[in-house]
């Protein structure tokens, strides 16, 4: 390096402005290699019903936790509910269907559900729901710190017929993504890796 920077300022003109300004910005990037990305953390499930021999439909409930800090900068929820031949039933036997095939997805800001209060985001499907996207990239007094609950609750009916055309398969996709800043140090991390920005401020 020394060599170049000498052999530079013997060199005329622009050619050695030129070189010296190269050997500077390597130099600077090498004092500070770490890399700031943004990394989505994802929680979810997609489930499809399979009754068997069974009369009645199959019930499916769960729930998980996102955990916010003052670093999230985007919240997207992903909802999707596939009901075959919903329509069709529910004009033979009414609101029924409603209890014996359905979705309801619902998060929880901290501290609401057990408190008994209205959920921050919340949707029930009793038939067909096509893939939808929910997007919050400014949460205002809405965002709170701290542990989210997701949670869904479901049934439904999964039947494999002899013929294929007799056969349906319920089935529904929830997934709630949070977006945070990560930092990556090239001399730690292997390719993939990162450390979140509010883990190192910890």
């Amino acid at each position: 390096m020394v060599s170049i920077l000498l052999a530079s300022t013997l060199l005329s003109g622009c050619l050695s402005l030129v070189i010296q300004r190269e050997v500077m910005e390597g130099m600077r990037e090498g004092s500070d290699p770490h890399k700031d990305i943004d990394l989505d953390v994802t929680v979810g499930w997609s489930e499809t019903f399979d009754t068997g021999t069974e009369i009645d439909s199959v019930l499916y409930s769960n729930e998980t936790e996102l955990i916010f800090d003052e670093t999230v900068s985007k919240l997207v929820i992903n909802f999707r509910a596939q009901f075959p031949y919903s329509s069709q039933i529910e004009e033979f036997i009414g609101n029924d269907t409603n209890q014996l095939r359905y979705v309801e997805a619902t998060l929880w800001k901290p501290g609401t559900q057990s408190a008994g209060g209205d959920p921050f985001w919340h949707v029930k499907a009793t038939q067909d729901y096509p893939l939808e996207r929910f997007e919050w990239t400014d949460m205002g007094s809405d965002f709170v710190e701290g542990i989210w609950i997701l949670e869904v609750e479901a049934r439904g009916y999964g039947v494999t017929a002899p013929i294929e055309q007799l056969s349906f398969h319920d089935h529904f996709d929830l997934y709630a993504t949070i977006t945070k800043p990560c930092v990556r140090f090239p001399q730690s991390h292997e390719i993939g890796e990162c450390t979140f920005l509010s883990d190192l401020e910890d």
